[in-house]
Order: structure tokens, then sequence, then C-alpha cells
């Protein structure tokens, strides 16, 4: 087979965002490509920690490309490659989003800590059925026992510009999901999905255009950019569509079953 890498985006991809857990269609197709002998990888900007039981159903990930790129774990937990953000990185980020009272969590090996406004975390996620297993962490003292390897805030992008105006030299990356979304993964300069993609593939003894990579957001575009077959889903944002190699079908209703039927029509 010419692709040995299947790297798939969770939320708007996997999972449509209508339902709770992926489609039992796109689990039977991806464990179907798995057995032929496609290995699988989840790309997510949630941490490992962040997939709740169920969401995946019996599909079971022979590696994961965690928080945005910054989190790589092989298919028995274990982290093969781990990215924390930097005291001065983390303490910026919390001292200007307290000063505009921004809701902000942080990734962590346990559980994301959401360290300002819990309770919008809280609402936003049963409103969008993510259950991302977040807790309340405003004491704002688990980076005590270890760093965050991933950070996720809301707010404006013209805030994210000032905060770039402010800290700069840092050199983090505010990566919306979709243009005019106040969602968004916080990453390290030089970590994304698609940094990700290319560590997980030389760890896998690959190289990245063995890899199909598959999404639908901003987030996903650095990934399907350095696959040798990217596909962005057709509700994904104009930006994933642009840096894609094609757009497949709408993640409704379960999108990425048809494009496993594509890709590998001899597995069915």
């Amino acid at each position: 087979m010419k692709y040995k890498l299947l790297l798939l985006d969770i939320d708007g991809t996997l999972r449509p965002g209508s339902c709770e857990q992926i489609p039992r269609e796109n689990a039977a197709a991806v464990r179907a490509v798995q057995k032929a002998g496609v290995k699988i990888a989840i790309a997510t900007g949630r941490g490992r920690t962040g997939v709740g039981k169920g969401l995946l159903r019996d599909l079971k990930s022979d590696y994961w490309v965690c928080a945005g790129g910054a989190q790589l774990v092989d298919a028995k937990g274990s982290d093969l490659a781990l990215h924390r953000l930097t005291p001065e990185e983390m303490y910026a980020l919390v001292d200007f989003f307290e000063d505009y009272e921004l809701p902000l969590r942080f990734t962590f090996h346990d559980a994301n800590y959401a360290y300002i406004d819990f309770a919008e975390f809280d609402r936003r996620e049963k409103a969008k059925n993510l259950y991302n297993n977040i807790v309340d962490g405003e004491d704002q003292d688990h980076h005590l026992e270890e760093m965050p390897f991933g950070c996720f805030g809301f707010l404006p992008q013209e805030k994210a510009a000032q905060f770039q105006q402010k800290y700069g030299y840092l050199g983090l990356q505010f990566l919306y999901s979709y243009p005019g979304s106040d969602g968004c993964d916080i990453m390290q300069k030089g970590v994304n999905k698609g940094t990700g993609l290319c560590e997980l593939a030389a760890l896998a003894g690959l190289t990245p255009e063995e890899c199909v990579a598959v999404g639908d957001g901003d987030n996903d575009a650095a990934m399907l950019a350095a696959a040798g077959l990217g596909v962005a889903m057709a509700n994904g944002s104009a930006n994933a569509k642009a840096a894609a190699n094609r757009t497949g079908p709408d993640a409704e209703p379960h999108g990425v079953a048809d494009l496993c039927r594509e890709l590998w029509p001899e597995v069915f």
C-alpha cells in the first residue's frame, strides 16, 4: 500500500458536530483499513486525557498526535514525545488572560485544568457535546507538579494580536479552528499538527509522503499540508481546504467511512 499511516482529526472529522460519539460506520471503516495493515493515528487538539471513554467507540488507535502536536502517544498510552510550555510562556498567558478576564485552560497528563473561568468552559463543553475532561484549576497550582504541554483559550482575534504586541518575543501561536471563532489552541513556535505528523512518521519509520491526513479546521492546515495526501472535509474551513491536496466528503453523516472506502477500495 502506498499510504501506511492514516491521521484523523476528531471533532468535525471523525465526530460530526451532531454526534456525541463517532458514528459506528466511521469506527468500522477505520478498523477495516487498520486490519489491512494501515496504522491509525488520532490527531487532535485535545490532550490524550481529553479523549473520553466511549468517544471513539471500539476504535483502538496505534498512535496519537495530541494537544495539537505537543504530545505524541503510543497505543499503550506512553508518551513518545512531549513539548511542554516554559514557565515564562505559561505565566505570560495567565497574566494576559487574567487582565482581560478571558477563559484559559492548560493540558496536563491527568486532566485539562481551567485556570481562568471554569464555568465558561463547562458551559461550552456541554453545549457542543465535547466533554474534554476539564476540571476547575482556578487555584492555579497544578503546574507546580508538572508543566503543561497544551493550552486553549477563548479570546477575540484582536486580543491575540494585542498579546503578540506585548509578548511576541515568546513566539507563541494562536491557532483558531475557524475564522471568526474565539476558541484557539495556543502553541509553542514550531509545534503544530504538521510537525507532529512529521515527528510521528519518523518515530514509526515512515516518511510524511506515506501518510494520509484528514481534518476540517484551520488548526489542521499544517497537518494537511505535511502529509503525502491531505484531505479536508467538505465541511472544513477555507484554510484547511487550501492546505489540502483535495476535498473529501462532509463529516455528516459518516464521511470518514466514505473516504476510507474511496481510498482503500480493495479493503471493502
